[in-house]
């Protein structure tokens, strides 16, 4: 991952504590309020990027009751006028993926700070009920109208706060960090290389990841505008070096237009040659796979994404951006990050990249939530708890002694935990960062899941290929828990908790695109959906992504599954028909033949 990208996620985490020091030591500078911003009435239900809107006079009644001052009043006022009263924090869907990234960003504020001019308890308790419940479905009434302006407060205070002492901050660009209206993908790309609109130098994020990302959106433009690049199809599982074929010809064709092959097309031939194996090479480490210089099947599909939908994920990923304010002057100590779509975790030492590990994360249904914290226990030899809905969909409620005994598992009061040892799914250690998902690190006994490119398996922890390096590097104490002390203490199969001196930060992120530090644009799959809906939001002609083709597959033969049932099910209803209409024919000659038998006797 970029480095300044990192420090903008470390900063989420430290903001708090850099503004509370540098205002103590000197007055907070003193901006001009802007005028209100008037209301936006070209925003309407047919183009707005949230179907739920509130009403003006329950924001002004709020506001009324709140009594925050002219100014914050005004800044709110100019806030909702500037969304034409759209809700900004919920919408008919859920919690939209800004409200959480922000909530985490105003906890850590808080944590580090001790700013009680962010906290209000009642909007604590409130937002921590509807994360921790998952699937909500917010309704326009007075619970929501009132968390949703209270949350609008908070936000222009921390940001207040925050860049207190940053003159280049503009308090107007907080009006766009939120979309608030459709445009087609032209649209929105025209008006970021025109820094534009939402797009303007003025309200861009102090991210330079953010700009980065813009500026790689003239090469695809370009792309675009040349007729994007050529579809991929083979006949064989994999392509590899002295293979020939059209489909390598056009394989050539692809990467060239990208701009990982530099051959005239006069030159381009259909033999998979040492050029190409570099190519494919180049775009593998682009997508995230290992670059092993073959092309097989699932690696084209990505090959195969269309331009519009490249342009599409930078456009979304350039939203997130908005939520990871940087300060690169600033020493942060040591950081970790995972990034979810990556299935990489990255250690930092002041903002600079220490060492990289490769993790499992949480598969589709159980995703892996996006949040920061704080590393602040290592537990050796764990125990497992198994959660309520494992026992309930994987055990069939309640599991039987023998399956217990099979899996070393025990029932103690009532809840259901696996022993320590090699069999634990926890591994043989894990990391706790206090968090509301009951999200943590840990070892793994199935270690082949780390050989493969695409690694969601998880129940929604995140599992570490190389656990005691990170455990050693953690507890940073060469002589109390040195590399073959860890080693011992993972294996004692006896639960030991160790608190850490120094908590590190932690940030869960989920970017399926971003700039490296070699100036490389990185693409991944958007494994959880999550850019599919930003997408229907934020574009009024959105192209999918590759959730929603995965998702299209699954429910094209889900229907097929469910008409090959039901042709089974009619087949054995017209069976039983016809059994019973033979058995009724065959009853009622029994019974003309007994009242002929009858009748004749008579």
């Amino acid at each position: 991952m970029n480095i300044k990208l990192l420090l903008g996620i470390v900063l989420t985490a430290t903001l708090g504590v850099l503004s509370c020091q540098s205002s103590s030591k000197k007055e907070k500078t003193v901006k001009e309020e802007k005028p209100v911003t008037k209301v936006d009435v070209t925003i309407d239900t047919t183009n707005a990027f949230n179907s739920l809107f509130i009403d003006s006079f329950v924001v002004k009644d709020i506001l009324h009751q709140l009594d925050l001052g002219d100014t914050l009043t005004n800044r709110i006022r100019s806030f909702y006028n500037s969304r034409n009263y759209q809700y900004a924090w919920f919408s008919e869907e859920g919690l939209p993926e800004h409200t959480i990234s922000f909530w985490n960003l105003l906890k850590n504020y808080l944590n580090y700070s001790k700013d009680s001019a962010v906290y209000d308890s009642w909007v604590t308790e409130k937002m921590e009920k509807l994360i921790t419940a998952g699937n909500v479905r917010p309704k326009n009434d007075s619970l929501y109208q009132n968390l949703e302006v209270l949350l609008t407060k908070y936000f222009y205070i921390y940001a207040d706060h925050a860049y207190a002492d940053d003159p280049t901050f503009n308090i107007k660009s907080l009006e766009w960090y939120i979309p608030k209206k459709k445009l087609t993908l032209e649209a929105m790309l025209d008006s970021a290389l025109s820094h534009s609109g939402q797009y303007a130098d003025e309200y861009a994020p102090h991210n330079p990841q953010y700009i980065k990302l813009r500026n790689q959106l003239i090469k695809y433009k370009r792309i675009k505008d040349s007729g994007g690049w050529p579809i991929v199809n083979s006949k064989v599982e994999v392509m590899k070096k002295g293979y020939t074929d059209i489909a390598v010809g056009m394989l050539k064709k692809r990467l060239k237009a990208e701009g990982f092959l530099d051959t005239p097309d006069s030159a381009i031939t259909n033999v998979y040659d040492d050029e190409l194996v570099t190519a494919v090479n180049a775009i593998k480490k682009t997508y995230g796979y290992k670059p092993d210089g073959t092309a097989g099947q699932t690696f084209l599909k990505d090959v195969n994404v269309p331009v519009e939908e490249r342009i599409q994920q930078i456009l979304i990923n350039m939203e997130r951006m908005r939520w990871l304010p940087s300060d690169t002057k600033k020493e942060y100590g040591r950081s970790i990050m995972v990034n979810i779509p990556e299935f990489r975790l990255h250690v930092y030492e002041n903002g600079k990249p220490a060492w990289n590990m490769d993790v499992v994360v949480g598969k589709e249904g159980n995703n892996t939530t996006v949040f920061t914290g704080r590393l602040s226990t290592i537990v050796f030899s764990p125990y497992w708890n198994v959660p309520p809905s494992i026992v309930k969909n994987e055990m069939n409620g309640k599991p039987s002694a023998a399956y217990l005994q099979k899996h070393h598992m025990e029932i103690v009061k009532g809840q259901v935990r696996q022993k320590p040892g090699p069999w634990n799914s926890l591994g043989l250690v894990k990391f706790l960062f206090p968090n509301s998902y009951n999200i943590y690190f840990h070892d793994s006994p199935a270690k082949s899941l780390f050989n493969r490119d695409k690694r969601s398996f998880s129940h929604g922890c995140i599992r570490l290929k190389e656990p005691t390096k990170l455990a050693v590097y953690i507890l940073d104490d060469s002589v109390r828990y040195n590399t073959k002390k860890v080693d011992s203490l993972m294996r004692t199969y006896k639960e030991k908790y160790v608190k850490v001196k120094n908590p590190v930060p932690v940030l869960i992120t989920y970017f399926t695109a971003w700039v490296n530090d070699s100036s490389v644009l990185n693409f991944r799959e958007d494994i959880y959906g999550h850019d599919a809906i930003v997408a229907q939001k934020m574009f009024l002609n959105s192209v999918g992504t590759s959730y929603t083709r995965k998702k299209a597959i699954a429910d094209s033969l889900q229907r097929a599954k469910d008409m090959a049932k039901l042709k089974e099910q009619q087949r054995k209803d017209s069976l039983n028909r016809t059994l019973r209409r033979d058995s009724t024919i065959k009853m009622e000659d029994t019974l003309k033949k007994t009242k002929n038998i009858a009748d004749s006797t008579i």
